[in-house]
């Protein structure tokens, strides 16, 4: 059975253990992306990612972090090397609003941290990459719980698209829901997270050994095709 980890920190305190490092830990490409970032908060996050996906993964592998770099995937999903080899462990980052969430398996994995940062047309953003389905259900929520199913569902749309590498394709995101399963059943697990939500799509029979410690207990979900793939607008 896979297995998979995740983690939830500071992007403040993971970038100053970072920082501490030094930089000869990146590699050129690295160096390259982090010249052209000009904001402070993008630098941070940056270097927040790419550490802590190092030293987590080396954790994991009982290594020096030193001997792990972290390259991409032809697709754009991050790829772990080992002194230069492709390592079959595999990462997944994202970040938002002073948050680093990184997850860890050893099979495909994508996690998604959104946290609002100010009021917005939850519905209009759900016609954009939703189902029917999930459409309705954002119009169903009431007051304060209707950005709260959004952001549950916006992160799972998320979470699936970086597991299998093909990203928030609107027109592929419409043709797929989201829906309440089993613990058992479960291919993707969420949680409400200051003010917004945590998703972590997993490989279907991944077992998750470890959560962030400020998480309680996960939604279970699993994600169906659209029947007659009806993705159109409404």
């Amino acid at each position: 059975m896979a297995a998979a980890r995740l983690h939830l920190m500071p992007v403040m305190s993971a970038a100053a253990e970072a920082v501490a490092q030094g930089r000869d830990w990146l590699t050129d490409a690295e160096c390259r992306r982090l010249q052209a970032i000009t904001s402070p908060v993008r630098r941070d996050s940056f270097l927040a990612g790419h550490w802590q996906a190092r030293a987590l993964a080396a954790q994991w592998l009982q290594l020096d972090a030193r001997r792990v770099a972290l390259d991409t995937h032809v697709d754009g999903r991050p790829l772990l090397r080992v002194d230069g080899e492709t390592e079959p462990l595999h990462v997944s980052l994202s970040h938002s609003g002073g948050w680093l969430a990184l997850a860890l398996a050893d099979a495909p994995v994508g996690i998604d941290i959104e946290l609002p940062q100010r009021e917005r047309d939850w519905e209009a953003l759900a016609r954009f990459v939703f189902s029917p389905e999930e459409r309705q259900r954002v119009r169903d929520a009431e007051g304060a719980a209707r950005a709260n199913v959004f952001h549950t569902l916006w992160t799972l749309k998320e979470a699936r698209g970086k597991r299998g590498g093909e990203g928030l394709q609107p027109r592929a995101t419409r043709t797929v829901t989201a829906q309440p399963a089993d613990a058992a059943d479960a291919e993707a697990l969420g949680w409400a997270f200051g003010g917004g939500a945590l998703a972590l799509a997993l490989t279907p029979g991944t077992r998750l050994e470890r959560a962030g410690d400020t998480l309680g207990a996960p939604s279970h979900w699993r994600y169906a095709k659209v029947a007659g793939a009806a993705a159109g607008h409404d």
